[in-house]
């Protein structure tokens, strides 16, 4: 059985200002194929982002944040 996943939300980092954007589906390849401005951080499911940032602590929200930020 397929578990249907949510909104995909598409994470970019601008190389020289540091900006972080959120992109939706339809618009990701905005970014995406801008490459030499914008890196592709992180792939996210929207809905369980923000249930998940709601619920934890200040400390751990941070940590998820900056995780999303910095590509490994």
């Amino acid at each position: 059985m397929n578990t249907p996943i949510g909104p995909a939300a598409f994470v970019f980092k601008h190389r020289k200002t540091g900006q972080v954007v959120v992109a939706p589906s339809e618009r990701w390849h905005e970014y995406y194929d801008n490459k030499e401005n914008w890196e592709h951080t992180a792939s996210i499911d929207a809905c369980l982002a923000i249930q998940y940032l709601i619920n934890v602590k200040t400390k751990e929200r941070n940590r998820y944040l900056r995780s999303l930020t910095e590509k490994i």
